[in-house]
């Protein structure tokens, strides 16, 4: 029942999320409910108000994707002694407790992952067929699961028997598997966020290291290593299909053949997306002025507008034989190119050398051109976002002998 002072109050149904259980109080009626707080942000919360977490809500892991909270620097190490040290038993006396605590921890990964489905592991048989399915993911955490189980039942096997040294070699062996169960569970993730963190850094400071490097096999490898970097210069998402991608132009005699440098393609339309790639130091404009401050495009420059335009030409006439030849599921309605040349910070010192820049660049139609410096400022700005810092001089100097 409702009175007038409630009647605008409705329960919620989802129930899944933090909410607040609020008293009536003309009536005493309970209504679940999930206000928006200040400014839209949080939950209101009112004086007499019940807060509310839902069972399972509240996750905590050391990745903070998967957790709905955020862990200070204080709160990880709470988390490392919680998943490494917490069960530790301090009574020896009680060792037949721990010993069953680790077997209830092993089979419930095995469970969980559905190893023991249709299984009597009583039977000599289906024990073999369990290791059978283990051994197929011994890159995962059901592996070091089975390994912690099985040490576990020798140290137990060893106690009975009062044999000390097999007892103590087995539980280390087996703290060892639970340590990599630890970290398949809780921290595998986590470090490869940090190593892939560490590679943003290492291709920033290689670019700073290596401004002045004119082989563009160097600057090939970089972005074959990295293709995300050049994924910055779309405005929509995009899928890497392959470097020196072959686009067609082969003649009778085998030659002429043609491969622009990276082939990316629209992520939702598939279209197709060329780049092609000069060097940092490649010359984008005359150093001499044309006529009334304005200056002209190199040859470097056209020439390359000009190779990725063929490019995109002879993907267009060989579309169907490429495509039905490599499985690669891409299109051609109108495929974009890409230049990557040149140095904009180093090469246009001058108002007069950047509006001829800008004049040129803005007039293509169907190419857009990127310098090298554009493009790395797009992945320190990235960098950025997550506080990770590339100013290491002695790094600079280390790379800049790769």
């Amino acid at each position: 029942m409702t009175c007038n002072q409630c009647a605008s109050l409705i329960d919620i149904d989802d129930l899944s999320l933090p909410y607040v259980v609020r008293t009536c109080g003309s009536c005493n009626r309970q209504i679940k409910l999930r206000e928006p707080g200040d400014n839209g942000h949080g939950i209101k919360v009112e004086k007499g108000d019940q807060f509310v977490f839902p069972d399972g809500f509240l996750k905590v892991s050391a990745n903070p994707l998967k957790s709905t909270g955020h862990l200070t620097k204080h709160g990880l190490a709470w988390f490392a002694k919680l998943i490494f040290v917490e069960e530790l038993e301090k009574n020896p006396d009680k060792i037949e407790l721990f010993t069953k605590s680790n077997e209830d921890y092993s089979e419930k990964i095995l469970k969980d992952a559905g190893l023991f489905e249709g299984l009597d592991l009583s039977l000599e048989e289906d024990a073999k067929e369990l290791f059978s399915r283990v051994e197929n993911k011994k890159d995962g955490l059901e592996w070091w699961a089975y390994c912690f189980g099985m040490f576990n039942d020798i140290t137990k096997d060893a106690i009975a028997e009062n044999d000390a040294k097999k007892a103590a070699w087995a539980m280390r062996a087996a703290e060892r598997c639970r340590s990599m169960c630890v970290f398949k569970e809780s921290l595998e993730e986590v470090v490869w966020m940090g190593h892939s963190a560490g590679r943003i850094i290492e291709v920033i400071r290689k670019w700073h290291a290596n401004k002045d490097n004119a082989k563009e096999e160097f600057w090939q490898v970089i972005f074959s290593e990295n293709p995300y970097i050049l994924s910055q210069v779309f405005s929509i998402p995009v899928i890497f299909i392959k470097d020196r991608a072959y686009v067609g132009g082969m003649n009778i005699e085998g030659s002429e053949a043609k491969f622009v440098d990276f082939l990316f393609a629209n992520q939702s339309s598939n279209d197709a997306l060329l780049v092609e790639i000069k060097t940092p130091v490649t010359q984008m404009f005359a150093k001499t002025k044309y006529r009334n401050s304005v200056y002209n495009p190199t040859k470097e420059l056209s020439g390359s507008i000009l190779q990725v335009l063929n490019y995109r030409r002879e993907l267009a006439k060989n579309y169907e034989n490429l495509t039905s030849e490599s499985g690669k599921t891409i299109d051609v309605f109108n495929p974009k190119c890409v230049v990557i040349i040149g140095n904009a910070e180093k090469e246009l010192d001058t108002d007069a050398k950047r509006t001829s820049f800008e004049l040129f660049r803005t007039s293509m139609k169907d190419v857009e051109i990127v310098t090298f410096d554009e493009l790395f400022k797009k992945a320190e700005t990235l960098a950025t976002l997550f506080n990770l810092t590339w100013k290491d001089n002695k790094a600079n100097k280390e790379n800049s002998h790769g």
